[in-house]
């Protein structure tokens, strides 16, 4: 409920948690109302944990601190200007190794209920947890919502969200 105060980061983070902010720790915590729209590549939104807790906004929105975090027509345009396909610009921007996650599909989904997000740019990892020398660069906006649970969220369509103009999944 928003009227209760945020949960602190520090308390309930494990340490790869930490490590996937830049620095450590989120820049914002949000109370994300009912009715936020996020999404993820991803080969599936639940695991052996539930609901993935990590997701982007569909939307573009600013941060108390006048950050602003791009959407998902955002990031299209940026993969678009570097030829890039959207899941290679999203697994270097978000520093997701393959071991991690395959980023085979692109799910949006809706909160059903509010919850507490935690705000910030991903950290820089290994591309491959084999290779130390490679890195992901990082420095995307990610957004962790731990707790969440099928109840708590509806798939939606991505259709009405992406940049016109622009090849999903291909460069332009």
């Amino acid at each position: 409920m928003e009227s209760q105060r945020p949960p602190n980061f520090a308390d309930i983070a494990d340490p790869s948690t930490k490590q996937a902010f830049l620095r450590g720790s989120p820049e914002a915590v949000l109370w994300l109302t009912t009715g936020t729209k996020l999404f993820k590549w991803t080969q599936s939104i639940t695991g052996s944990r539930g609901v993935s807790p990590w997701w982007q906004f569909l939307e573009q929105r600013r941060l108390p601190s006048g950050a602003n975090v791009p959407g998902l027509r955002e990031m299209q345009i940026r993969a678009a200007r570097l030829g890039a396909h959207d899941r290679d610009f999203t697994r270097s921007r978000l520093a997701v190794t393959e071991q991690w996650n395959k980023l085979t599909r692109c799910p949006a989904i809706e909160l059903l209920r509010g919850a507490w997000g935690f705000v910030g740019k991903a950290a820089g990892q290994r591309k491959d947890l084999n290779d130390p020398q490679v890195f992901f660069i990082g420095g995307d906006y990610q957004i962790w919502i731990p707790g969440l649970t099928a109840t708590d969220i509806k798939q939606i369509s991505i259709l009405p969200y992406l940049a016109p103009n622009t090849a999903f999944g291909r460069p332009a």
